[in-house]
């Protein structure tokens, strides 16, 4: 399977609002609803290089996942909450539920972090992923892409493994 990245931009919009009210994106990444202005306040500023956060659109075909990765050290509230100041993150959903459960996942985050992460982040050797301890598909994506659990801490309340990988 091919997928590609682009940058996000604002056309992405009213998609990005359609994934994050999906049942299977709010259940572990968008707990609350959403609206579209409400995406757009949270997203829009992200679009470009304006903050140390990059997005990216996976499309295989036709968009199906949302993709952000940042180097640890530029957000130090989030290095010093997992414990990671070297390297960067990844925060990712599948929004299309067609695409759920056949290996995309797996895909794109070696994907990402070859065509994307490696080169954006030069000088970079690790990257790390958090999901809630619950969310158990997004654990074992995680780890069938080559990352290992690390140790446990508390997001927002909610008991969540970090995991590591070598870039």
């Amino acid at each position: 399977m091919t997928i590609t990245f682009r940058p996000l931009d604002m056309s992405d919009m009213p998609r990005l609002a359609l994934w994050l009210m999906a049942p299977h994106v709010r259940q572990f990444y968008q707990g609350a609803p959403i609206t579209l202005a409400e995406v757009t306040a949270e997203y829009a500023p992200m679009i470009g290089e304006r903050t140390p956060t990059i997005c990216h659109i996976a499309s295989a075909g036709e968009p199906f996942a949302y993709v952000q990765s940042y180097r640890n050290r530029a957000y130090p509230e989030w290095a010093e909450l997992i414990e990671a100041r070297d390297g960067i993150s990844l925060d990712l959903f599948i929004g299309d539920p067609a695409f759920l459960h056949r290996g995309f996942g797996r895909a794109l985050i070696g994907a990402y972090l070859q065509q994307i992460a490696v080169p954006h982040f030069a000088g970079e050797t690790r990257a790390y992923i958090a999901h809630a301890c619950a969310n158990t598909k997004a654990l074992r994506c995680s780890q069938a892409a080559g990352f290992w659990p690390l140790r446990d801490f508390m997001e927002e309340g909610v008991p969540t493994l970090l995991l590591a990988r070598e870039m």
